[in-house]
């Protein structure tokens, strides 16, 4: 027996489709009349181009603006909550108070040696200011961290100093080297009295600039605004000046033995081992986790987006 619904339904439905085969013939006239233009070529060519271009950039992540980024791998965290100082501390907190939260920074006109704040911060690229003459105290991180990857921006007025001191022992020298032909232990991203870089890398005063810090158990990198300063250096071994080899020989008289040096010159070079401590002003004690600590009594300087990455 014939199925009724294929006579019933099965019509309605073969009509419909030689309705649709109708259309597409017609709509393949019409494109085929088009195509024979060559403005009509053209137009489609620009059309499809546009597409594709649109596909592509649909799928680019987008740019961050303003300041430079560390790597946004998983792990990284601010240290910098851009509002207050909260997560830091003084070393001395009956110092002068010179450190503020602002927006930016900017030379000061009357006096190119000191940094002005620029609005009161909040963002995420606000400003740790160690302001005025910069004569205040040393600020550190309430955590302690041992191995990790360090990212820190800043930017220091003609003629000052500060310093990033890793587990608060070991400093890479902050310092207005810019110009200076040959770099010593005491210049900018010097690991102090231990290392100095080959090349200065120093922009100049009012300018930001960017230290990426690695420390693993005893070695330390620095690339030093996109440049490789050290890799894995041994922080306990270096060379240093003849002011500093004298002065370390006579204090290891006073030290513990685990913080004596064992210094020897050669030629026009002093060389050696640094002890187990940290370099010239920092936390006492021997290597250990400690805080991140910037130095804020050597004169103004300006730190901003300060993010870790613990190892």
């Amino acid at each position: 027996m014939e199925n009724p619904w294929r006579l019933t339904v099965g019509l309605p439905f073969f009509q419909c489709n030689r309705a649709v085969d109708r259309l597409n013939i017609r709509a393949i006239l019409v494109f085929s009349l088009l195509w024979s233009r060559p403005e009509m070529r053209h137009a489609f060519g620009v059309f499809a181009l546009s597409l594709a271009i649109g596909a592509y950039l649909f799928t680019l992540p987008v740019a961050a603006s303003g300041a430079d980024e560390p790597p946004r791998a998983e792990g990284w965290r601010p240290l910098f909550n851009g509002k207050d100082f909260s997560g830091w501390k003084f070393r001395n907190p009956a110092a002068k108070k010179v450190w503020v939260v602002c927006d930016d920074v900017k030379l000061d006109p009357a006096n190119p040696a000191r940094l002005l704040p620029v609005g009161s911060g909040g963002g995420p690229n606000a400003v740790m200011l160690c302001g005025d003459d910069g004569r205040g105290s040393d600020i550190m991180t309430e955590a302690d961290f041992n191995d990790y990857e360090l990212h820190v921006e800043f930017t220091v007025p003609k003629g000052s100093n500060s310093g990033v001191y890793n587990r608060g022992l070991y400093e890479i020298q902050v310092f207005d080297s810019f110009g200076v032909p040959k770099l010593s232990f005491h210049d900018c991203g010097a690991l102090y009295e231990r290392a100095f870089p080959k090349e200065n890398l120093s922009k100049p005063p009012g300018e930001w600039q960017t230290f990426d810090i690695t420390l693993k158990g005893k070695r330390i990198s620095l690339v030093w605004n996109g440049q490789s300063v050290y890799k894995d250096m041994d922080i306990r071994y270096g060379e240093t000046d003849k002011a500093a080899f004298d002065r370390l020989n006579q204090e290891n008289e006073s030290k513990l033995p685990e913080l004596r040096v064992t210094l020897e010159k050669k030629g026009d070079r002093y060389i050696g081992y640094f002890g187990e401590g940290g370099t010239r002003a920092s936390l006492p004690g021997i290597d250990r986790p400690g805080p991140i600590l910037f130095q804020g009594d050597h004169g103004p300087v300006a730190y901003r987006n300060v993010r870790i990455r613990p190892l």
